[in-house]
């Protein structure tokens, strides 16, 4: 049983989901084998996705089998229902996106947009897309994945996040990223990198340390699977390797007019506060024009 309660003082949600508890974890539940690995395709719910097709994949896509999301509330709460999915990213268990070529990061990039399509044909009111890296982040398991979450329900934050897009479009007739684009363009000093039209920079009201943007152009996947591993190999060598999320930013169906599509990396190199707890309001103890530069000189 999955479901959503809402806390009377904040309206905030919070998802009770007892079953991830038993989630497999690397040398604490599941010390072999992994059951994401070629050969042990019986220890995953049947896939819904495979490429390429026959017995030599280098992608799968399975239910999650302990999902966040259900089919029934119970008696109690509010239905918390959808389809939520785990992207294998590759058969090699020591594989990561950070070295990646831009042939496999746009294998990996092609599976997560086709699945993608498959989940908005049964017009979910949102779909979810991360990857976690490390335990920190959330990763109970070591092998390469992302995981995608179709909702029945908007969550209250992320109807926030939409809504202030499309009156931002309404007011001014231009889409929000795409003036935060020219914005960061102008500055200079936050731009990570600027190729192919892919702008990577850490946002001027950055959360956390290092938080990083990348805002992809008009011309495919291609120019992102060249960059996106680059920019995590750089984190990894200026934050020694750290935990991260790694969230793909969408809109609702149909809003390509409106809301322009991202990512965003938030690396878990902080600990929230009483501050943070209490008002919601994040501390971040670097500038992101100092953290941009270190970026940027790894990056090069």
């Amino acid at each position: 049983m999955v479901e959503v309660r809402v806390d009377a003082e904040t309206g905030d949600w919070s998802v009770i989901a007892p079953r991830r508890a038993s989630r497999p974890v690397d040398g604490v539940k599941l010390p072999s084998p992994c059951p994401f690995c070629p050969g042990n395709e019986h220890m995953t719910p049947p896939e819904v996705y495979r490429a390429p097709a026959g017995p030599q994949w280098r992608q799968r896509v399975v239910p999650n089998l302990y999902a966040a999301v259900g089919d029934d509330a119970g008696p109690t709460g509010m239905p918390f229902t959808g389809r939520h999915e785990v992207v294998i990213e590759s058969e090699r268990h020591d594989w990561d996106l950070r070295r990646a070529t831009p042939d496999e990061a746009l294998a990996v990039f092609d599976t997560v947009q086709q699945r993608y399509r498959a989940l908005a044909a049964h017009a979910p009111a949102a779909i979810s897309v991360f990857r976690n890296y490390g335990e920190r982040a959330g990763a109970s398991l070591h092998h390469p994945h992302s995981q995608m979450v179709s909702l029945d329900r908007l969550p209250p934050r992320l109807g926030a996040r939409w809504q202030q897009a499309r009156e931002h479009f309404e007011r001014t007739g231009r889409r929000l990223h795409d003036e935060l684009a020219e914005a960061e363009r102008d500055h200079a000093g936050r731009v990570v990198a600027d190729e192919d039209g892919v702008l990577v920079y850490q946002p001027y009201a950055a959360a956390v340390p290092h938080q990083t943007v990348v805002l992809p152009g008009d011309d495919g996947l291609a120019p992102l699977a060249n960059l996106l591993p680059r920019v995590l190999t750089a984190l990894a060598e200026v934050l020694d390797d750290p935990a991260y999320n790694l969230v793909l930013h969408t809109g609702p169906p149909d809003s390509a007019s409106w809301y322009r599509w991202h990512l965003s990396i938030h690396p878990r190199v902080t600990t929230p506060g009483g501050l943070e707890i209490d008002t919601g309001v994040t501390v971040n103890p670097t500038a992101p024009e100092d953290t941009a530069a270190a970026l940027r000189g790894a990056l090069r």
